[in-house]
């Protein structure tokens, strides 16, 4: 089955959207089971990819596919600045009236955007539906254009039956299909930024991504050579199983590269910290914010690692250091790299050229805080006294030396907010330390 003729009402099932969202609410499941076959062609969705682009963002948005309506109960005053930033919530004590006030705090920080206009406009039109729509505006807009009241009846958005026609319509509307066209990470950041342009949940959106093509993606067809051989090799051998090693070996089609720097550019680390997994996401940005604004200059190298990239690095250091042969590499799924060059010396000078290319200086791991999304590498530095505020509130002057990461009581200010110093790697901060 090629990607442009997927029959849609036996490609979506029920147990392939509970395996994406194990918490799924049933009626959303029946809802987009029923729905889709006649809905999705007209949002241009009729291609694998399309439909897993457009599944894990309604994923993202809904908890999920948990829930059809914005959750605005905040306990925390920091995680209010977080996720609305220093022009809606300047401090904690302007964040505090908000918590645990949906109502008040959706007038608060949509009053006046997206069509708003009345006063509890924020609230009646709060993030709704499956892809979260948001704003008188676009209420009108989507209703428009899928022939629903939804500027009148708001309440339509929040509604199993109708939330698949409107998240489609939103879909079309925003022309999202022109960038949900391949499986890169580029392009799911590509359709996030159209429907959230601050890309928050970006990494959640990238992991459903990953897990809906797992689960969706059919396998991809047998050749016609494969085919052929295999009918040739049955009537010589006398059945399937005797030539199930040799179709194998032809149904080989990529070779592996050879390793050397060229690798280096490949599953690039972000440096961002909206990719680091909350609530440490949450932590790192506040203590960050107030390095900058105590006047601290802060030069972020890496927040989360793709499993490929820490894979890439690990054993290009074991090799340029004569820790493992080239030959004991064991191999990962997706990165066809060829470690053995033919001789020792030419596998690990290209080995070295790797480490020199990703400026390694202490040995990576294959799994750390960096591939779970829970850590960052930054440089800090700062000239006279640095006042920075800590989680606390209150403000500490330090006027010792260093000045920079290494400072012992910048790295207590760094534990209050939950970014732990790992003292032993100079730029390296995390969830615990590791």
């Amino acid at each position: 089955m090629s990607q442009s003729d997927i029959d849609i009402s036996t490609f979506l099932t029920a147990a392939r959207l509970n395996a994406i969202c194990p918490s799924a609410d049933p009626d959303i499941v029946e809802t987009i089971l029923t729905d889709a076959p006649k809905s999705f062609p007209g949002a241009g969705l009729t291609t694998a990819t399309s439909i897993c682009h457009f599944l894990s963002q309604i994923a993202a948005e809904t908890g999920g596919l948990g829930r059809l309506d914005e959750n605005l109960y905040y306990t925390t005053p920091s995680r209010l600045i977080t996720v609305y930033g220093k022009g809606k919530f300047p401090d904690i004590a302007t964040a505090r009236k908000y918590i645990k006030s949906p109502k008040k705090l959706a007038n608060y920080v949509y009053a006046g955007v997206n069509g708003n206009t009345l006063p509890d406009d924020g609230y009646t039109y709060r993030g709704s539906g499956l892809i979260q729509l948001t704003g008188r505006g676009n209420f009108a807009a989507v209703g428009k254009l899928v022939g629903m009241p939804l500027e009148d009846e708001p309440d339509l958005c929040r509604q199993p039956d109708s939330a698949l026609e409107i998240a489609l319509g939103y879909w079309r509307l925003n022309r999202i299909g022109e960038v949900a066209t391949d499986t890169t990470d580029a392009a799911v950041a590509a359709v996030t930024k159209r429907i959230n342009p601050k890309l928050l949940g970006l990494p959640e959106r990238r992991s459903y991504f990953r897990k809906a093509l797992s689960v969706l993606i059919p396998p991809k067809p047998v050749p016609k050579r494969t085919e052929r051989l295999r009918a040739d090799l049955q009537s010589i051998m006398g059945g399937e199983a005797a030539v199930a090693e040799h179709v194998a070996a032809a149904e080989a089609s990529v070779p592996a590269r050879l390793s050397g720097a060229h690798w280096v550019a490949l599953f690039p680390t972000s440096r961002s910290l909206d990719d680091l997994k909350e609530p440490f996401r949450a932590a790192a940005s506040a203590f960050v914010d107030a390095l900058r604004r105590g006047g601290a200059t802060v030069s972020i190298s890496a927040t989360f690692r793709p499993a490929e990239r820490a894979y890439l690095m690990h054993w290009a250091w074991q090799i340029a250091k004569k820790a493992v042969a080239p030959s004991a590499v064991p191999a990962m799924a997706g990165v066809p790299i060829q470690w053995d060059h033919g001789t020792l010396a030419k596998s690990r000078k290209a080995a070295q050229d790797m480490v020199n290319g990703y400026d390694i200086v202490f040995r990576p791991a294959l799994k750390s805080r960096h591939t779970d999304a829970l850590a960052v590498d930054m440089t800090i530095s700062w000239s006279g006294a640095l006042a920075i505020r800590q989680k606390n509130g209150t403000t500490l002057t330090i006027g010792t030396q260093p000045r920079n990461g290494s400072n012992s009581q910048l790295i207590k200010v760094g534990s209050g907010y939950g970014v732990i110093k790992l003292v032993s790697d100079p730029p390296h901060w995390s969830v615990d330390g590791k």
